[in-house]
């Protein structure tokens, strides 16, 4: 599928006009599964498992600026790492400032509800600082229309895992007409985690290059083929 095949599958010309700006001219095949499932033309919460570089960021990304240009609310992007949250900001904000999107960061303080970020159109934050977010009654809250929730295979994670749980669970408890797109790798339970987002799976075994499993030895690897 081509960016200009968007189109029939309820994207809007200034987001192709966007995508194509980036450089974009075809979708991978996981991309295009998610738009032929209604990525662009309805407002079904989807669980992406596919492998790591398959494309799944951009799928979110697509879905935040459907919401972008419809002016239908906030994007919560969030993370389960700092690092990871400073590299999202930095790209995204790249990427689509210059399309009137306000993208800013959010990890720092716990104790604050930071209402400077009423005027943010797309907020990136760790697990954490949303579960703080939440719990001091941020009143921006009520205008979030998407969250997208990266790395939600660590759901099952002993340490990082519970704090994904309640705060995926708080969010949707305030607003059952929310919308979620959570991004995983390929897992065992991915269909488990659509359910209980009450979610479409897109499902994916795609990977850009292919895996081959090999033994380096002796300056030499053998691959298991």
């Amino acid at each position: 599928m081509i960016v200009s095949d968007l189109g029939s599958y309820g994207g809007s010309r200034e987001l192709m006009g966007v995508l194509s700006s980036t450089g974009l001219n075809e979708l991978y095949p996981p991309q295009a599964m998610a738009v032929e499932a209604g990525l662009l033309q309805g407002r079904d919460s989807c669980v992406i498992a596919a492998p790591t570089a398959a494309g799944k960021t951009l799928i979110a990304e697509m879905a935040a600026l459907k919401l972008h240009f419809e002016r239908g609310g906030k994007v919560l992007y969030t993370v389960p790492l700092r690092a990871l949250a400073r590299e999202k900001f930095e790209d995204l904000t790249k990427k689509y400032s210059r399309v009137g999107m306000k993208v800013v960061l959010s990890t720092g303080d716990y104790d604050r509800a930071d209402p400077w970020l009423r005027e943010a159109d797309l907020i990136i934050s760790t697990n954490e600082k949303m579960d703080s977010l939440i719990r001091h009654h941020a009143p921006w809250l009520k205008d979030v229309g998407l969250v997208v929730a990266d790395e939600i295979h660590l759901m099952g994670d002993t340490h990082r895992g519970p704090t994904l749980e309640i705060v995926l669970t708080r969010l949707n408890w305030m607003n059952p007409k929310l919308r979620f797109i959570a991004l995983s790798a390929t897992i065992p339970n991915a269909l488990q985690i659509a359910r209980w987002l009450g979610a479409k799976l897109i499902e994916s075994a795609w990977r850009p290059v292919p895996l081959r499993e090999g033994v380096y030895f002796d300056d030499a690897v053998i691959f298991n083929d």
